[in-house]
């Protein structure tokens, strides 16, 4: 597999990924074909099947990567709070 094709496929993900992201934050419809990547059909067809391969998992991962994770430490602490309180 050569370096462009990676590239193509790269960038079939990204862009994939920053139109769902637009498309969350200001309403942007995300288009429902690949937009043209290149005139060499080998090169389009890597970015179309990267761009169609994205998850709506992947997605929300995206989208969702500003937001804080909640980690273990900070819930065993609000559950030790809770039971300070009701206990005494």
């Amino acid at each position: 597999m050569g370096a462009n094709w990676d590239y193509s496929k790269t960038k079939g993900r990204e862009m994939r990924l920053e139109a769902e992201l637009r498309f969350a934050t200001t309403g942007e419809p995300v288009p429902t074909t690949p937009p043209l990547f290149s005139h060499d059909a080998t090169l389009q067809s890597y970015f179309s099947k990267a761009w169609n391969r994205v998850t709506p998992v992947d997605i929300r991962v995206h989208c969702q990567k500003d937001v804080p994770i909640q980690t273990q430490g900070d819930r065993l602490s609000k559950l030790r709070s809770l039971r300070q309180c009701h206990c005494h």
